[in-house]
């Protein structure tokens, strides 16, 4: 049987064999009396959760609370209703789609970072989109030099900004020099698919054995790949990721977000990594969820997802979800309100 089509039987096998018990895991997670508040389930709190209850039940009251939470539900809900709806709005925001891509978007696009799913539903809609060339195993300094180049030559253009999961870290640095206001005015929204934007402690992993560390280092230098890549991603408080960053004042961010269950995870390595990273609580396979609670800017946290946003009608369907959302708030209020 083809990969492709592998894949997908053994997605649905999974999801009709899990669909009763998710229904039982997310209600057990709303009526969960402690730490009734998204503000109350810090990273040290899910990662207890995880060790007592397990991390699928973790995730589910993640979710939940992301869903009551007075700074997320209505955008949340919106989405959703969005998501419900076939016809492709007529309405459509006078700006460009542009891409920042993922790492490995150049040698391995089956993994999404190229941003074709994100491009063809734009087109559907009407938009022009373009691709920032970023490098494709590019350290995270790099690239962000590469983002804020390019932006140099085409800051005079509306654009709406899609980044694909470390494209997402590449613009957060790109948005933390002096001039970012004046720069990026153009740019009315950030859409963040899946970026490990404080960094992925999958890189810890790497760093915390000598003979794994010297094996990627191998790797890399034998790929001709730049090993800081993996630097910059290290997810410690005295890391480089570790900062809070303004948005420019035009600038609206919204991110959209994986949250698996375990049998959510479709590949040998995706299941690998998520529970490598379980030990810490929920995750995507390489973002921790609980990263997100202090991100700014309206949060989609899409249940069954992983990082990399499968399954790939799902994806289509909340990617034309977000664009119909951004054109109702711009044609409404000539701006974005998440």
């Amino acid at each position: 049987m083809p990969e492709t089509r592998r894949l997908k039987w053994a997605m649905f096998i999974r999801r009709n064999q899990n669909s009763e018990g998710e229904t039982s895991l997310l209600q057990r997670a709303a009526d969960w009396s402690s730490h009734a508040t998204i503000e109350s389930l810090t990273a040290e709190t899910l990662q207890q959760i995880t060790k007592n209850e397990g991390v699928d039940f973790a995730t589910a009251l993640l979710f939940d609370r992301f869903s009551k939470s007075k700074r997320h539900a209505e955008f949340i809900r919106r989405i959703e209703s969005l998501r419900g709806c076939s016809s492709v709005t007529s309405a459509a925001i006078d700006a460009k789609v542009v891409i920042v891509p993922g790492a490995l978007y150049q040698e391995r696009p089956d993994m999404g970072g190229d941003g074709r799913l994100v491009r063809e539903v734009a087109a559907k809609f009407g938009y022009k989109t373009d691709v920032i060339p970023l490098l494709s195993f590019g350290s995270v300094k790099e690239n962000a030099r590469l983002i804020r180049s390019w932006f140099y030559q085409h800051s005079g253009e509306r654009m709406i900004l899609v980044s694909l999961s470390k494209g997402g870290t590449d613009l957060k640095r790109a948005l933390a020099a002096p001039d970012a206001p004046t720069l990026y005015r153009n740019v009315i929204a950030w859409v963040n698919v899946c970026g490990p934007l404080n960094g992925s402690r999958m890189a810890n992993w790497i760093f915390a054995s000598w003979w794994r560390t010297m094996f990627v280092r191998a790797k890399c230098r034998w790929q001709q790949r730049d090993f800081q890549l993996i630097t910059d991603l290290l997810h410690k408080p005295a890391e480089p990721l570790n900062f809070h960053f303004p948005l420019p004042p035009s600038m609206k961010m919204f991110s959209l977000v994986g949250f698996p269950l375990k049998a959510h995870m479709t590949t040998r390595f995706s299941r690998f990594c998520h529970h490598t990273l379980a030990v810490y609580g929920p995750n995507d396979g390489t973002t921790l969820l609980s990263d997100l609670i202090a991100w700014p800017g309206g949060i989609f946290p899409a249940w069954g997802m992983d990082h990399y946003f499968r399954p790939e009608n799902e994806a289509r369907n909340l990617v034309a979800a977000m664009f119909k959302y951004l054109a109702e708030e711009w044609s409404s209020a000539s701006k974005i309100k998440p």
